[in-house]
């Protein structure tokens, strides 16, 4: 599926407005403004197994379908704004004794596992479930696990063939021959949106008295309403999701 970025002033960057990319965390600000963490997992998760299952398994589940779109475009931006990040020297965000994550090597591990159980009884520490120690103290270690794995342009030609195949009745698996490729990148987008919360606790939620947002910028995407790009909008045309 060939990429278009005819409607964009800086190529290779699909969703990202102005302020965006000189300030990539009003994407984490954003995101926390529109919607739920644990409830964008669970959507993240059906996103894949849709893209990977045929008909009769689309059928048992209720699912609206026209918020595939949104999580294709929230993942994008989130890899967008990963890739800026990695990009610029100059945002730190790694953790120092005292910040509300900073995890002691080792403090929630035994014998080698992550003991996700008690991390799940801490307010702060439930929502990241798979991410190491080292990776809390220092998302960027998880924006090179991402960029090693594949670049950034062909994480949005994968994001886009696994909406496509979300919307439709044919396995992607069946048509792409990457069916191995589900996992590894359903997990590397899982520990992508737990950083969005380390992130959040860092440098947004707790700088009292200092917000990231300006005031007068409006959310696109607090009720679903904006409109991705061509590409997009003419797969889920495609599909009927939009009446006529």
């Amino acid at each position: 599926m060939r990429r278009r970025y005819d409607m964009l002033a800086v190529p290779g960057f699909r969703y990202l407005e102005d302020e965006e990319l000189e300030n990539p965390l009003l994407v984490v600000e954003e995101f926390f403004e529109a919607t739920d963490l644990e409830l964008f997992r669970q959507e993240l998760r059906l996103f894949f197994a849709l893209a990977f299952s045929n008909k009769g398994y689309k059928t048992g589940k209720l699912y609206e379908p026209a918020r595939q779109a949104t999580i294709h475009q929230r993942i994008t931006r989130f890899l967008e704004m990963a890739w800026l990040i990695l990009s610029n020297d100059r945002i730190d965000l790694s953790m120092k004794a005292g910040d509300p994550l900073f995890q002691v090597s080792g403090m929630w591990r035994r014998k080698g596992f992550i003991e996700v159980g008690k991390r799940m009884k801490d307010d702060k520490m439930k929502y990241c479930r798979v991410l190491e120690d080292e990776e809390i103290n220092n998302v960027k270690l998880v924006f090179e696990q991402l960029f090693q794995y594949q670049s950034l342009a062909a994480w949005q030609d994968e994001l886009d063939m696994l909406l496509f195949y979300s919307l439709g009745d044919t396995p992607m698996s069946d048509e792409c021959e990457n069916g191995q490729v589900s996992y590894p990148m359903h997990e590397l987008l899982e520990r992508l949106l737990e950083t969005v919360h380390v992130m959040y606790e860092l440098r947004i939620k707790g700088d009292e008295g200092w917000k990231v947002l300006p005031i007068d910028v409006e959310f696109q995407n607090k009720d679903y309403r904006f409109f991705p790009p061509h590409l997009i909008m003419s797969i889920v045309q495609q599909h009927g999701l939009i009446p006529v």
